[in-house]
Parts: structure tokens; sequence; C-alpha cells
């Protein structure tokens, strides 16, 4: 077991010992649940499937900050003809 902490910019250091055979750029997937977060590598991912990722990532910090609008079902369905 390895100690690391969360530094002002969120990033966290993966301590050497454990990132060996990981090559920088490696995309994960981050989970938390209670005091728990955890990393699963993602492989064979595309140059594009990481770019959407990064962009759902956007969408849903404006999301979780009500950086948002929300419709009901009728002015939803008005606003796609509209797009």
């Amino acid at each position: 077991m390895e100690i690391t902490k969360l530094s002002t910019k969120g990033q966290i250091v993966i301590p050497e010992s454990l990132r060996k055979g990981l090559q920088t750029g490696t995309p994960f997937v981050v989970s938390r649940q209670e005091g728990l977060i955890v990393l699963k590598e993602v492989k064979d991912l595309t140059k594009d499937e990481i770019e959407e990722i990064k962009e759902l990532n956007k969408i849903w910090k404006e999301i979780d900050s009500g950086k948002c609008e929300s419709y009901t079902e009728s002015e939803f369905f008005k606003k796609m003809k509209e797009w």
C-alpha cells in the first residue's frame, strides 16, 4: 500500500511502484463510492473516443454545477424540432 495526496489542481500522483507498465496518457475510468476511489485502465480507445469522453465529462460538470436548462417533455420535443 502506498500513500498519495490530492493537489490543489485536483491531481493525484500514482506511486511509481504502482504505475509500472503504464504509459503517459493512459486513459482510466474513475469511479467513487463512499470512501473508495477506483481507477480502471481503459484499453484500445481511439483518439476520437478519448475526445468524446472528455466532452461528455465537460457536459456532466456543467449539469452538476447547474449550468443547464430543464424542459418538460413537450418543451423538449419542441426544442428538438428547432435543432
